[in-house]
């Protein structure tokens, strides 16, 4: 279960169940996750900063500059 940081109270219902998100920092269900980080409720996480290197590099890396 992911750790959000809910910024915004929100309520979310699954299966005929609604259940209220107070704001805090809270472990929820991915589908919880999604759901408030889609609808602006909790800020999207950042992503490691090696891993955004690594990705910006790979497309790159991948093509071949060869002229024949």
């Amino acid at each position: 279960m992911p750790m959000i940081k809910i910024t915004q109270a929100f309520n979310f219902q699954s299966g005929g169940v609604t259940k209220h998100y107070k704001k805090g920092e809270k472990d929820v269900p991915q589908a919880v996750a999604d759901h408030a980080i889609a609808r602006g409720y909790a800020p999207a996480p950042k992503e490691p900063e090696g891993a955004a290197s690594k990705s910006a590099a790979d497309p790159a890396a991948g093509k071949s500059v060869s002229k024949a």
